[in-house]
C-alpha cells in the first residue's frame, strides 16, 4: 500500500504519519488490485457491519467472473453510496491499445483510496496536485473522471478517421468486406455509448458530495461529459449514414448491372425475332434459298443493331 498527502500546495508521500501542521488538504491510498481487505481502519470504522466490504468484493469478482464467460471485459461504471459519507465508484477507462480496465476507489470527505493504479501514475497525481486544482477527495475522483472521458473522446476521434477513410473507398469501389467493417464499427460505438451513458450516471451523482471549496473540477467534468456525449452522438450517426452510403453504392451498381443486361437483352431482341423466323421448318420461306439469303440476314441483324444503338443514343440511355 502507497499512502500520499495532496493539499492545494502539491502532493507528499507519507511514510509513517500525516505531515504535522497541515490543516487543508486529505489523504490517498493506493492498494493492490486485490489488496481489499488493506482498506484503512478509519474508512472501514465509518460504516455499519463488518461483512461490507467483502460483499462489495464478492459482488466485483462475480462481476468480472460473468463478463469473462460472455467473452467480454466490457466493465460496467457504476457509483454506490455506502453511508452518508463513504462512496465507491467505478470507472471504465480505455487506454490507446483499445485495452479496458477498470479504476475502482472509495471516497469520503478526507480520504481517497484507489484499487490498484490501473494506468494512473505518480506522475499524474503530481501534476494535478501541482495544478492547486485537487482539494478534496472528490476533486481527484473527478480528475480522473475527465482523463476517462478524454480516453473516450480519443476513440471516437480515431472511428471517426476510420469512417472517413471507409467512406471515400465504398464511393469509389464497394465492396462485401466494408459491410462487415461497417458493422465492427457499429458494435464498437454502441458499446461505447453504453458506457458513456454509464459514466454520465456515475457523475452525476457526484452532484450529492460535498462540493470543492477551490476548484470547479466537477463544473468541468460535467462539461467534459455533454461534449463528450455530443461527440458520439456525431459518430454514431456518421457511422449510420455510412451504412446507407454503403447501400447506396451497391444499389447503384446493381442498377449499372441491370442497366447492362437490359441494354444487351433489348439490342439482341429483335435479331432473336429474326433467328427465330427463319429457324423455323418449313420448306416455302423468303430468302431460304436465294444465293444471298445469309447475307440478307447478317445485313439486317446488323442494320437493327445499328438502329437501336443510334436510338439509344438518342435518348443517352448509354451515359
Amino acid at each position: 500500500m502507497e499512502t500520499f498527502y495532496i493539499n492545494p500546495q502539491g502532493i507528499k508521500v507519507i511514510r509513517e504519519k500525516k505531515p504535522s501542521g497541515v490543516n487543508e488538504g486529505f489523504e490517498v491510498f493506493v492498494l493492490g488490485q486485490e489488496e481489499w481487505d488493506r482498506v484503512p481502519p478509519i474508512l472501514s470504522a465509518q460504516i455499519q457491519g463488518s461483512d461490507w466490504l467483502e460483499g462489495l468484493r464478492a459482488r466485483e469478482a462475480g462481476e468480472m467472473e460473468k463478463k469473462i464467460r460472455q467473452g467480454s471485459l466490457h466493465f460496467r461504471p457504476h457509483f454506490d453510496r455506502l453511508n452518508t459519507n463513504v462512496h465507491y465508484a467505478c470507472f471504465r477507462d480505455i487506454d490507446e491499445h483499445k485495452k479496458e480496465r477498470p479504476i475502482r476507489f472509495f471516497l469520503t470527505t478526507n480520504i481517497f483510496v484507489m484499487l490498484g493504479w490501473n494506468g494512473i501514475t505518480l506522475e499524474h497525481l503530481t501534476e494535478w496536485a501541482q495544478c492547486g486544482t485537487l482539494t478534496t477527495p472528490l476533486d481527484l475522483a473527478c480528475a480522473l473522471g475527465l482523463r476517462v472521458l478524454r480516453h473516450h473522446q480519443k476513440q471516437f476521434e480515431l472511428m471517426e478517421d476510420q469512417v472517413d477513410i471507409l467512406e471515400e473507398k465504398i464511393l469509389f469501389s464497394p465492396m462485401p468486406r466494408q459491410l462487415k467493417h461497417i458493422i465492427a464499427l457499429h458494435r464498437t460505438i454502441l458499446v461505447l455509448k453504453r458506457s458513456l451513458n454509464a459514466h454520465q450516471s456515475v457523475f452525476e451523482r457526484f452532484k450529492n458530495i460535498q462540493k470543492s471549496q477551490y476548484g470547479d473540477l466537477q463544473g468541468e467534468l460535467i462539461l467534459e461529459m455533454t461534449q463528450a456525449s455530443l461527440s458520439i452522438h456525431q459518430t454514431h450517426e456518421m457511422i449510420e449514414s455510412l451504412r446507407e452510403a454503403y447501400q447506396a453504392a451497391v444499389d447503384n451498381r446493381a442498377n449499372e448491372i441491370m442497366k447492362v443486361l437490359t441494354l444487351v437483352a433489348t439490342i439482341i431482341l429483335p435479331i432473336t425475332l429474326l433467328t427465330g423466323f427463319f429457324g423455323m421448318n418449313f420448306e416455302y420461306m423468303p430468302f431460304l434459298h436465294h444465293t444471298y439469303g445469309m447475307a440478307v440476314f447478317y445485313g439486317s441483324s446488323a442494320c437493327i443493331f445499328l438502329v437501336v444503338m443510334f436510338y439509344f443514343w438518342k435518348k443517352k440511355w448509354l451515359h
